[in-house]
């Protein structure tokens, strides 16, 4: 029995989308069967819109049960094995809709697409390569196959296909880049140079190309062709700066380096210049001067730190660096006032605020620490650092509760850095011996020796402090001694050690060491000053004794005590 078939049109193109087409003037006559098969693949359709993807599997089986020449059902069971994640299915379901239409493009490229998802990249190449036979004209089609071929790690091939495409299509420079990388990849240099240079040839007047090709031959060690590279461009733009800092690089030699950063000088005056630019020029020297303490050199870079703080005065980054050079210079207090002018230009930078309150505690000045690290942690609440250094200030200040909340905030946030901890700890011995806690004291500074046995700091603090009570003496004495052991020239643990001897009533050998203090620079040491003035008098030497505790107050030394000793000439412990 014959039928007119008109009604289904509009629920086909709804529903199956390209699959089906409809002369809508012409008058087309179906068999019963086939209109019965029409409306199965549009109830399957529908189930597919819907999300009802199992549904959707069935029917379009029982269209491909009726109609085994259906491409189209096959593709659509195709997609939803995909969706299934019934990926043997999908890949048998798609080469069945090729096979039964072999020039249709999107079946091809979901049976590729199908591939990537499988991990199949050759396979993926094939179907494109496929595709590219039989559309010669389709750019896509190349740059898919190439890209195919790279992830299947055959560059070689991949090089070819986009050497078609250039021939074809044109020459671009993401083209260019691809090759440029992938002979990189296979270490052909020369290869890699020469498409560079066909860039470079083909815009002859765009700059851009040209600092690829000279950067990139500043990378293979083709310094002088890249010279010429960077002449050029001057040619073109005589202001161009990284052209201009690469020649003056080029012609540095073996020559030297203050002399350079000199040269530099025009380039670090241009407004326009990206300050990342000339930063990027001046990290070596900074990492130089950091390492070799070199005057010349560094007066030559904080003169172009002071450059680029006048021509980019709103830019945090030019006082940062300038602050680096002050601070490596050991010029602390000029390192400090460039980091915080850089703290009001963008206080995002905690490295920044770990750098003022380390000058901060150098500098002595711990009411500037305190409120430094304050406004550190109100910004940066999970730093560890910030709570030791708080924790630091507020135990110089003998704000001691205060001290070991910081501190006990360091140890919950430095968990994995054990050198930290151990630092942390001995802190904590010095703050609880100070509050007179002395159990906890000592249980702080056996946690700090366990995490770190050698911290000749953490050996020399709590040897001095056990001196300090008189108690476990010989103990006190091995600690200094290791102390010194591993730093043999240091006069704080001379000091100690000659006081723990002193304790111990040794007055001769407590003489001897702390006498070495002075000689590696113990002279300008208050405490060193007053221990040996302290071992005179016990050794009935007054008059010098007198004359060493007049020198610890001279060099600062705010003890009451000693104050004591010297108005009443009398030995105080």
């Amino acid at each position: 029995m014959k039928l007119v078939f008109k009604t289904y049109t509009i629920f086909l193109l709804l529903f199956s989308g390209m699959f089906f087409s409809f002369d809508a003037q012409a008058q087309k006559f179906y068999t019963e069967e086939e209109v019965n098969t029409e409306k199965i693949f549009i109830e399957a359709s529908r189930e597919k819109i819907l999300g009802n993807y199992e549904n959707a599997v069935v029917l379009y089986k029982e269209v491909l049960k009726r109609d085994k020449n259906n491409h189209a059902a096959a593709y659509e069971l195709a997609r939803m094995y995909d969706v299934l994640d019934k990926d043997d299915k999908a890949e048998k379901a798609i080469k069945m809709a090729i096979k039964l239409d072999k020039s249709n493009e999107w079946y091809q490229s979901f049976l590729a697409d199908h591939y990537q998802k499988m991990k199949k990249d050759e396979a993926a190449a094939e179907v494109f390569g496929s595709l590219v036979k039989q559309y010669p004209n389709n750019e896509y089609f190349y740059q898919k196959q190439a890209y195919f071929l790279v992830r299947s790690k055959n560059n070689v091939a991949a090089i070819k296909v986009y050497d078609k495409i250039e021939s074809k299509f044109g020459l671009t420079e993401e083209l260019i880049g691809k090759k440029h990388s992938l002979y990189l990849g296979l270490g052909k240099q020369k290869k890699a140079t020469q498409e560079l240079q066909k860039l470079t040839n083909a815009f002859p007047s765009n700059l851009e190309y040209k600092h690829m090709l000279a950067s990139h031959l500043q990378r293979v060690g083709e310094k002088e062709k890249a010279k010429e590279i960077f002449q050029k461009i001057l040619q073109i733009d005589p202001s161009d700066a990284q052209a201009n800092i690469a020649v003056a690089n080029s012609n540095k030699g073996g020559g030297n380096q203050a002399n350079f950063l000199s040269a530099l000088k025009p380039i670090f005056l241009q407004e326009d210049v990206d300050i990342d630019l000339k930063i990027k020029e001046m990290i070596p020297h900074i990492q130089k001067v950091a390492n070799t303490g070199d005057k010349e050199l560094a007066d030559a870079a904080i003169e172009l730190a002071q450059i680029l703080t006048e021509i980019h005065p709103n830019n945090a980054k030019s006082f940062s660096v300038y602050g680096d050079l002050l601070n490596h210079s050991e010029r602390p207090k000029e390192a400090l006032e460039k980091y915080m002018q850089t703290l009001k230009l963008d206080n995002s930078v905690f490295t920044v605020w770990e750098q003022v309150m380390y000058l901060n505690f150098e500098l002595h000045d711990f009411d500037a620490l305190l409120k430094t690290s304050n406004d550190a942690l109100d910004l940066f609440p999970n730093k560890a650092k910030a709570y030791y250094l708080n924790g630091i200030a507020n135990s110089e200040k003998g704000n001691y509760d205060d001290a070991i909340d910081g501190f006990q905030q360091a140890l919950m946030m430095s968990a994995k850095n054990e050198r930290m901890q151990a630092d942390i700890h001995g802190r904590l011995g010095e703050v609880y011996h100070n509050s007179k806690k002395y159990e906890k004291s000592d249980k702080s500074f056996e946690k700090a020796l366990k995490l770190n046995p050698d911290a000749f700091t953490i050996l020399d603090s709590y040897s001095f402090h056990l001196a300090l009570r008189g108690e476990q003496l010989d103990k006190a004495q091995k600690m200094s001694k290791r102390s010194i052991e591993l730093k043999p020239n240091e006069p704080r643990l001379q000091d100690t050690y000659g006081w723990v001897l002193y304790k111990m009533k040794n007055y001769d050998g407590a003489k001897e060491w702390l006498e070495k203090a002075l000689q590696n620079g113990g002279e300008s040491m208050p405490t060193v000053l007053e221990h040996y003035g302290d071992v005179l008098f016990q050794l009935n030497d007054k008059e010098q004794a007198l004359l060493y505790w007049q020198k610890a107050q001279e060099k600062g030394s705010s003890s009451e005590l000693l104050e004591k000793k010297i108005t009443n000439k009398q030995l105080y412990e």
